[in-house]
């Protein structure tokens, strides 16, 4: 037979709070709402759900209350964070400026450091762009695709040439990387390649008797060949299929709607064996490869380096032939421009500490030949190409 939870009571005077320790059982002892006619156990129990009941609310509303303010602090957090991310300036990336009184920078017709191919393909771009209205329709009017791309190795001059090419015309200049327009946040990238192009057309506009010229180096970021951007991760891959898009469609507005903007684009990446995307290079129809400089542009570039040094052009014209030897070996360890910089800038290092001590010291070729022992050819020799 089932026993009864209660205990028997064989004394009217019995206590049960007193016989049964219950956990909690000082609730037994306080609780005021206790009914005094229904069991010990009974009323705990009661006493025990009702004050369960009673934390569940409580602790329900803690919980509404820490979510409602968690997700405010979120909210507020995210947008100072958002607000502190550095933007880029686009309105910034459409300063142009003159190079006309920029005297480290030649014209074509100055410019001794180039060679004759190169000569003749930036000519050819600077004599039509000078061309006027009625000698161009007296050619039949010829097109004049405003799209030059110059590719070719690290340091072989690519950015010096451009800047040839603007001050050659008398333009405004302007130079635009692609780390300029990238952005973290999804979709302000392509705003931002949006408001650079728009800039570019305003300012054109303002001045359409005014030549403009915008290099954008790192080029082959923007015009990766479709087949590979395909291949890429999907969130990624449709972002660049679309950023391709929006680049492709404003090169063709700066043509419709600013026909005095030349834009030069440079890469390091040939576009030969599809290196760039097709529908890009259709829309830059003159492409020149710009390599390692020969020994005569080495030569000459060298004597820029030198002439600056207070008995430069002295050390220059009775030391013609050596220079030109020293020229020919940098040839042949395949010297790019920026290579002939940093041994110009060593050998003036290693004079100018002989000069601090000893005033009657002369430049001398040894200078020359122990900055070049020192410093290795990284675009031509560490790299492999000769």
């Amino acid at each position: 037979m089932i026993q009864p939870i209660r205990p028997a009571i064989h004394n009217k005077n019995y206590n049960c709070s007193k016989s049964i320790n219950f956990k909690n059982s000082d609730i037994l002892q306080t609780n005021s709402n206790v009914d005094a006619g229904k069991s010990d156990l009974v009323q705990y129990l009661e006493s025990k759900d009702k004050q369960e009941k009673q934390n569940q609310i409580l602790l329900g509303s803690a919980s509404l209350f820490l979510t409602a303010a968690t997700l405010g602090v979120l909210f507020i957090r995210g947008k100072n964070v958002r607000s502190k991310v550095p933007k880029v300036k686009t309105e910034n990336l459409a300063g142009f400026k003159s190079l006309k009184n920029d005297a480290d920078i030649p014209t074509i017709s100055t410019c001794k450091s180039i060679n004759t191919k190169l000569r003749e393909f930036l000519q050819n771009q600077i004599d039509f762009a000078k061309a006027k209205p009625e000698d161009i329709a007296h050619a039949g009017s010829p097109e004049d695709a405003k799209r030059l791309m110059l590719y070719g190795a690290p340091g072989s001059g690519k950015s010096f040439f451009a800047k040839v090419y603007a001050k050659s015309l008398d333009a405004e200049y302007k130079e635009i990387k692609y780390s300029d327009l990238n952005s973290e946040w999804t979709g302000e990238h392509l705003e931002n390649i949006k408001n650079c192009f728009e800039n570019i057309i305003a300012t054109a506009q303002k001045d359409d008797k005014k030549k403009f010229v915008v290099v954008l180096n790192e080029i082959d970021s923007m015009v990766l060949p479709i087949e590979r951007v395909a291949r890429g991760d999907g969130g990624h891959s449709a972002f660049k299929v679309e950023e391709r898009s929006v680049f492709l469609n404003y090169l063709d507005e700066v043509a419709n709607k600013a026909p005095n903007v030349t834009i030069i684009g440079t890469t390091n990446v040939s576009p030969k064996n599809k290196g760039l995307d097709g529908a890009a290079m259709s829309r830059f129809k003159n492409i020149m490869e710009v390599s390692y400089p020969d020994k005569k542009c080495l030569y000459e570039a060298m004597n820029e380096h030198l002439s600056a040094m207070g008995e430069g052009k002295e050390f220059i014209d009775s030391n013609k032939d050596k220079l030109k030897e020293f020229a020919a070996l940098m040839e042949k360890r395949g010297c790019s421009y920026r290579d002939l910089n940093n041994i110009a800038n060593a050998s003036k290092s290693y004079y100018l500490k002989d000069y601090v001590n000893d005033k009657n010291t002369k430049f001398s070729i040894e200078y020359l030949d122990k900055a070049q022992k020192s410093i290795e050819v990284t675009d031509g020799e560490l790299a492999g190409v000769i």
